[in-house]
């Protein structure tokens, strides 16, 4: 008989299918050992985030500030997402295919949020993060809860469902044979569909794996011991983070990785699972090779750790190969891994070989190459340059141990030091030090040393800082009640003053600080608390105070000075003058003195060599005392370093870009080097020549500042004598478009009123006298300059125009053809004015009509130069009305007095007492007073 003709079974089996379907509902609507399990890891997650534990652990999940911030409320995202992801289990609990799809992307959650608070938490590197319960409780219930709830996604049995609408029919009325058959195809439907989804679940798995791998190859490659900032803006606050692609050496690796991880997405069976082996086993061996070539540390004791993405990829590499072995041809498996082994294994390594130079005797070789001012180290990592001298961002160890740092901008107003050795920088320290960054000095005793602030009328500090501090302020912003500067606590100050201040360090272990009227030189191992700044007080020779020194250690030292002298005294000897007293034009010549140079730095080295750099070609002074070239050239030096090991380090700026170049024999092979040429006979200074008329010279005292007027302040000073005869520097009034000395002791300056006119101001001894002048000065007006003797001024108002005051108050308009240069205007006390016209020095009377006195040659002899013609002197040097009253010259080492054209008479030498490449010459009376740097020398006749 039929099945459809039996109602009693076909009851049944209807029967027994509704029975089927309510006892797998209320089955599957409880949540069972999984979701209990879940629960309770929730409730210890939350318990082990709130647990009060004291805040000076200092760890915290995110760190955005340089302060701890609390990181409770963050972490408890973890204990919020278990329990959400139980709750839309039992709510999807009716649906099957909904409820999968909620385990899995639960279990994707929870472990995302797990990787995020590991990141938070553990990737700082500190001390305290691996203790703390916030820590511990997030990460082991974190990982515990992704593996309950990928076990859960990944067992839940195939429901036994039928659909709703034929559930009510079969209710009603019985069924037949082929609706029967019918339920009982649809029900073994979805049992094998499942079947072959659990078959087919590792080639998903490996394009899912060659997916999240791909993704890896840009997480952060390494990750540092100390790192200094993890959050938003570690980028501006010193993290080093390094991806593959920005790895030189692991690019190529990088895109191998790639290039397997997409043939695995692409293809198919078992060229799928043969792709997947090959990438998971690229991964594991160049991974491994990579690791295993990272330096243990650097001479600081700074050394690395592997990131999050490079346990990641081990993670995936190891997954894929796993999953691509299961279910396949192990012959063709097998050859994949070989191959995949052998192209990780010879990738080059991250690190690779110690960088090795290629050093030629005496041709200094790139140390550091800063294109823009920025480092690129050997694993990708970038370093801006902290401050506008590379030499005062590259520091050694103060007693001459192993070690290297450097000073790097990671911000407007913050720097942060790295350990630095083989091309690999590693960050310690966040400086935050405003807008003037500080200059490195070196590290000692764990602790670097270094010179915070020093801005014009700013304050600065001797500061020594502790490396294993995550930041400090430096930035001499506040003060504490007790009037100290405040600093992170942990920073001490060594010394303080008020800017402007410079430093640089000595071969013979010692800094150099110079100020405004001081210069200090502090040998490295007195570099301590408590110091006092009165003991390391240095003064060489004239100009030396509030100038740079270098000396070396055998005793010779070198200052600067003033603007273009530099100067130099050897152990027993005498000092001499080294430049700024040349001839202009005069070519490097085997004798410093008879080439006309601009030093913009200098160093004396272990054996006493001076290295000289700037506009000139960088040369060195040998102890013999011959001037030579360094070969192979080095130009535009803008500051230079000798280290006690005996290499020379120079600082240099080429086509704007930075650079650092070491000249490792330094010491040694200067003797070797070839000498300049000898000097050529206009330009040779070393037999100065001998004047008629002796003289005494000596050192002023300091002198006081007044200001010409009450409320009329100024910064330009000028030597004058008050009303009661003394000698003082007046402050020039703002508003004083050009001023000069009389000559007697006061001082005449210019002002231009609201119609464009004219008015000079004579102050003698505290009185003022104004005079003014009716006619408007000339629109094109680009400077002004002036000159004066007693009661007579001249200034320049335009091109080529001039006024000239008289003692009787009147002001004549006087038209001279020719281009002024800037200082070669002087007022004689006859009425006459002498003016530097190109080469030419002229004198003009009233009237405006010329008489050529002396030169004309561009490349001239020094005026003091005897039996030479008139044409051939050069009018370069500094010219004045003398004491009595004619025009004088100074040269840089010789004072001349010029009687008639073409007649010039040598007052006075080097051997007579005259300074040596002065800054200004000032006449008051009988007396010239010479400015060498802060010093003051006065010049007086001796008889």
């Amino acid at each position: 008989m039929p099945l459809r003709d039996l109602p009693t079974e076909s009851k049944a089996a209807a029967a027994l299918l509704r029975t089927d379907l309510i006892t797998h509902r209320r089955t599957i609507r409880r949540s069972g050992r999984h979701g209990v399990a879940l629960a309770c890891l929730a409730a210890g997650t939350a318990f082990s985030v709130l647990l009060p534990v004291p805040m000076g652990t200092g760890c915290y999940l995110w760190r955005a500030t340089t302060q701890p911030v609390s990181g409770r409320g963050a972490a408890l995202a973890l204990p919020v997402a278990i329990v959400l992801l139980v709750l839309l289990d039992r709510l999807s609990a009716d649906r099957f295919g909904l409820r999968r799809q909620v385990r899995s992307i639960g279990t994707a959650a929870i472990g995302v949020v797990t990787v995020a608070a590991w990141t938070g938490f553990a990737a700082q590197g500190r001390p305290s993060c691996a203790t703390s319960p916030a820590v511990i409780g997030t990460i082991v219930c974190g990982t515990l809860a992704t593996a309950v709830a990928a076990h859960w996604a990944t067992r839940s049995a195939a429901p036994w469902t039928v659909p709703e609408d034929e559930s009510e029919a079969v209710s009603a009325e019985p069924l037949n044979q082929s609706e029967l058959r019918a339920v009982f195809v649809q029900l073994g439907a979805q049992v094998d569909s499942w079947t072959h989804f659990r078959f087919r679940l590792f080639p998903f798995v490996s394009g899912a794996l060659a997916v999240l791998l791909a993704l890896s190859t840009v997480l952060p490659w390494r990750e540092l011991v100390d790192p200094v900032a993890l959050g938003p803006t570690a980028s501006e606050a010193g993290l080093a983070r390094s991806q593959l692609w920005e790895i030189p050496s692991a690019r190529a690796w990088a895109v191998i990785v790639c290039g397997l991880a997409v043939a695995t997405l692409v293809s198919s069976g078992l060229v799928r699972r043969a792709a997947a082996v090959a990438t998971g086993s690229t991964v594991v061996a160049g991974l491994v090779s990579q690791l295993l070539w990272l330096p243990a540390g650097l001479a600081s004791g700074v050394g690395y750790r592997p990131a999050i993405g490079a346990w990641t990829a081990l993670c995936l590499g190891l997954l894929l190969c796993v999953a691509g072995l299961l279910g396949a041809r192990r012959v063709v498996l097998a050859g994949a891994a070989v191959v995949g082994v052998l192209a990780g294994v010879l990738v080059p390594s991250a690190v690779g070989a110690p960088y090795q130079p290629s050093v030629v005797a005496g041709v200094p070789h790139r140390l550091l190459d800063l294109q823009g001012g920025q480092l690129v180290d050997r694993l990708g990592m970038r370093v801006a340059i902290g401050t506008s001298d590379p030499l005062d961002s590259l520091a050694g160890t103060l007693d001459g141990s192993p070690g290297q740092w450097l000073l790097g901008r990671t911000g407007s107003e913050s720097s942060t030091v790295f350990a630095y050795d083989d091309g690999v920088a590693l960050p310690q320290v966040t400086l935050n030090h405003g807008t003037t960054p500080p200059a490195l000095w070196g590290v000692t005793d764990n602790h670097m040393v270094l010179l915070a602030g020093g801005a014009l009328g700013q304050p600065w500090a001797i500061l020594s800082v502790p490396l294993d501090l995550v930041s400090a302020d430096v930035s001499l912003s506040h003060k504490n009640q007790d009037g100290s500067y405040y600093v992170t606590p942990g920073v001490d100050i060594l010394a303080t003053g008020v800017g402007p201040a410079l430093s640089h360090r000595n071969a013979d272990r010692s800094i150099v600080v110079w100020g405004s009227t001081t210069t200090w030189q502090i040998p490295a191992n007195q570099l301590r608390k408590g110091m006092q700044l009165t003991d390391f007080v240095i003064d060489p020779g004239p100009g030396a105070p509030g100038n740079a020194v270098s000396s070396g250690p055998d005793g010779t030292t070198a200052w600067r000075t003033s603007e273009t002298g530099l100067a130099m005294v050897r152990p027993g000897g005498v000092p001499q003058q080294l430049t700024g007293v040349a001839p202009a034009g005069c070519a490097l010549s085997s004798d410093a003195a008879s080439s006309s140079m601009t030093v913009d730095a200098f160093a004396v080295d272990v054996r006493g060599n001076l290295w000289l750099g700037g506009g000139a070609p960088t040369s060195v002074i040998t102890p013999d005392g011959v001037l030579r070239k360094l070969p192979g050239g080095a130009e535009g030096v803008d500051s230079i370093e000798a280290r006690p090991d005996g290499s020379v380090l120079l600082g240099t700026s080429p086509g704007g870009g930075n650079q650092v170049l070491q000249i490792p024999d330094a010491a040694s092979a200067a003797a070797s080097y070839p000498a300049a040429a000898a000097p050529e006979p206009r330009c040779d200074r070393r037999k100065p020549v001998d004047g008629t008329t002796p003289f005494r010279a000596s050192a002023v005292s300091s002198v006081p500042v007044v200001d010409a007027r009450q409320g009329a302040a100024g910064v330009s000073t000028q030597l004058a004598l008050d009303a009661a005869g003394r000698l003082v520097r007046i402050r020039v009034p703002l508003a004083a478009r050009a001023f000069a000395p009389d000559g007697q002791g006061g001082v005449w300056w210019t002002v231009v009123g609201r119609r464009s006119t004219e008015s000079a101001v004579h102050l003698v001894r505290g009185q003022a006298t104004l005079v003014r002048d009716l006619q408007p000065v000339p629109a094109n007006q680009k400077g002004e300059f002036a000159a004066a003797a007693g009661d007579r001024l001249v200034t320049a108002v335009g091109p080529g125009v001039y006024n000239f005051y008289g003692p009787d108050g009147v002001v004549r308009r006087v038209e001279v053809n020719g281009e002024l240069r800037p200082g070669g205007l002087v007022q004689l006390a006859s009425g006459q004015v002498a003016m530097v016209l190109g080469e030419q020095l002229v004198l003009v009377a009233d009237d405006g009509r010329t008489t050529v006195l002396l030169g004309g040659s561009p490349s001239g002899w020094p005026i003091s130069a005897t039996g030479v013609p008139a044409s051939q002197w050069t009018a370069d040097g500094s010219w004045f009305a003398g004491p009595d009253g004619k025009l004088w010259g100074y040269d840089g080492s010789h004072l001349v007095r010029v009687n008639a054209p073409g007649q010039v008479t040598v007052i006075a030498g080097p051997r007579q007492g005259v300074p040596q490449a002065a800054d200004q010459v000032t006449v008051i009376g009988p007396a010239l007073y010479f400015q060498l740097g802060n010093d003051l020398i006065r010049l007086e006749a001796a008889g």
